[in-house]
């Protein structure tokens, strides 16, 4: 029997196929990320594909698009104002594949020429942003090292970039009006698909992945006994409220939330100028100097035990 598939089911198999990939990678496997992009860009190129036939079945064919481009060159217009032309004179694109049996598809970059010429009517803003298409340089990159040459890939930057084209896409798709893809994908991938849609979960997930890392960096080779000879604390942060304020050398507090990069919070402990004791900062006394500089005093050494015990 034989397997086949229409182009939208060829698409979904393979964004299916890429989340599958992604959460394999997500698991410890950073080797299946290189599957995940393989996928990811063959899903891409498919759902541009779509776009491009929902405009004209014909025109997702080489020489139809070539000779939609010809015109566009000829007279300095954008393809998009070619192929309306050449429409308005009820020229039967068909015509020119009629005689080949099996005709070769434009590339990916084609069918992205023709969408970032969409401009909304009201607006005149382009439908198809920069961001977007940067990714999918980036990805059609990676794709043609993989494929042809060597590659190198950094997971965090992989996991950003594919979560940023699924959400471009959904939101492609829904300007467009090709599919709803939320409703298209399996059950066992919704979870990936869904934390990959909702920007804020993928960046807390990354945000808090970045704390295990530096957590397990610091105490690599360490006994766990002298655990408590090691300086780490993980803050509540205050603008965020995500348990991600880490150790940051560069930070003017000594400290930076992984997530929103605030970098001042009350709870950091700060030593006391006098005795050298660390306690919150919110819990020091300040003390302003004559040569305009600020000393912490803890409880102690700031009188207030004193004056609590004269109370």
């Amino acid at each position: 029997m034989d397997y086949e598939l229409d182009i939208k089911e060829n698409a979904l198999d393979s964004f299916n196929e890429a989340l599958e990939k992604f959460e394999q990678g997500e698991n410890g496997n950073p080797k299946s990320y290189k599957f995940a992009i393989l996928h990811a860009s063959h899903f891409l190129e498919l759902i541009l594909k779509i776009y491009i036939i929902s405009v004209d079945e014909n025109l997702v064919f080489s020489k139809c698009y070539r000779h939609v481009a010809k015109k566009a060159k000829e007279e300095r217009i954008s393809i998009l104002e070619a192929f309306e032309k050449i429409r308005a004179e009820n020229f039967d694109l068909k015509t020119l594949i009629a005689s080949d049996s099996s005709p070769h598809t434009i590339t990916l970059d084609q069918a992205l020429e023709f969408a970032k010429c969409e401009k909304c009517s009201i607006t005149n803003i382009d439908f198809v942003d920069t961001e977007f298409c940067r990714d999918i340089e980036w990805i059609k990159g990676l794709r043609n090292n993989i494929e042809h040459f060597q590659f190198k890939l950094e997971p965090k930057e992989v996991r950003l970039c594919i979560g940023r084209l699924v959400r471009s896409v959904i939101e492609f798709l829904e300007i467009f009006s090709l599919m709803d893809l939320e409703s298209e994908i399996g059950k066992d991938r919704f979870h990936i698909f869904e934390m990959l849609a909702d920007e804020y979960t993928q960046l807390l997930r990354e945000a808090t992945r970045e704390v295990k890392e530096q957590e397990s960096q610091i105490f690599r080779g360490i006994r766990p006994k002298h655990y408590a000879f090691v300086e780490w604390n993980v803050y509540s942060c205050p603008e965020c409220n995500n348990d991600t304020m880490v150790p940051y050398r560069e930070s003017s507090t000594g400290y930076r939330c992984t997530f929103c990069k605030n970098e001042e919070s009350g709870e950091i402990e700060v030593p006391c100028d006098c005795c050298g004791a660390r306690s919150p900062s919110d819990a020091m006394d300040t003390w302003p100097m004559d040569d305009g500089s600020i000393e912490y005093r803890c409880y102690f050494c700031s009188g207030q035990h004193q004056a609590d015990k004269d109370d």
